[in-house]
């Protein structure tokens, strides 16, 4: 008796396990604990996705930095090639055949080109603002091929035609690089004995233009021909533009004189009279 009373008790235990195992398949999520786990998916997402966000931008700027030291170097390399002097100064309406702005192997990273033999270190990977191509503006007549040999275009400038497609995104300071001389009708780079203070002498940087003046390299990824950048947007320049426009995490990444790579916050270049612009920009510097 007492051995089939506990097989009887055994067997109830396995029933009463047995439903609660079935209620408890049948049961699922309810309403309310799926909006919790959904609530708390869209908080991690808002978190996390500026974090990654911002990871992303930071490899990206690294890259440029990196391009950057490569041209510094090569910049380094073509003055010790001509007795200490910069690549020239590049004059729009100078020289022969319409200008300067016609032959291709004026531009001055046309002229580093050879020591970097990476014509895509010239392009930022966080972006820019004119890609070369094939055709010239509608505003400015294209060079002569016969003259010059097959061309591309980005901003009325002239490059060779193996640059096209180059998404052109740096910039150097034309009166830090050099002058034109209207005496001997030429232009000249300067020699690394004419800055005052090289190691605060921006010469090459992030830029919406291969020129980078003024505040082509605060906004690089909006600034183009307009020698002091239009107002985006449908309104006047304020910090949440410039923040918006600006390449490298509110900032851009600049080659000095003396060689050394540097990223700087808009804030600590821009000001309404372009004063720490100009300081930057060899202020000592004859034309």
């Amino acid at each position: 008796m007492r051995g089939a009373s506990a097989l009887y008790r055994r067997l109830g235990q396995n029933r009463l396990l047995s439903g609660r195992e079935e209620k408890m398949k049948e049961r699922g999520f309810t309403l309310i604990e799926l909006l919790v786990v959904i609530a708390i998916i869209a908080i991690l997402a808002a978190i996390l996705f500026p974090v990654f966000s911002q990871a992303r931008e930071k490899a990206r700027q690294t890259q440029c930095i990196s391009n950057l030291r490569n041209i510094a170097m090569a910049v380094m390399q073509y003055v010790n090639d001509y007795d200490e002097r910069n690549p020239p100064h590049e004059c729009w309406a100078c020289g022969g055949q319409w200008g300067a702005r016609h032959d291709p192997n004026q531009r001055w990273s046309v002229r580093i080109h050879a020591y970097t033999r990476n014509i895509q270190l010239f392009e930022c990977p966080s972006g820019g603002t004119e890609r070369i191509n094939t055709s010239p503006p509608n505003w400015s007549p294209g060079g002569d091929p016969d003259i010059w040999g097959p061309l591309s275009y980005a901003w009325g400038w002239a490059f060779p035609r193996s640059w096209n497609g180059i998404l052109h995104s740096l910039g150097a300071v034309p009166r830090v690089l050099g002058y034109w001389d209207w005496g001997t009708m030429t232009s000249t780079g300067r020699t690394q004995a004419e800055y005052a203070r090289p190691a605060e002498t921006r010469l090459i940087a992030d830029s919406a233009h291969k020129d980078g003046c003024c505040n082509r390299t605060v906004v690089p990824n909006h600034c183009g021909s307009a020698w002091w950048c239009g107002n985006p947007d449908g309104g006047p320049w304020d910090d949440a533009k410039r923040d918006k426009y600006t390449r490298h995490l509110k900032g851009s990444n600049y080659i000095f004189v003396d060689g050394h790579v540097k990223w700087r916050h808009w804030m600590s270049i821009y000001r309404p009279d372009n004063s720490i612009v100009f300081a930057m920009s060899g202020p000592e510097l004859r034309y």
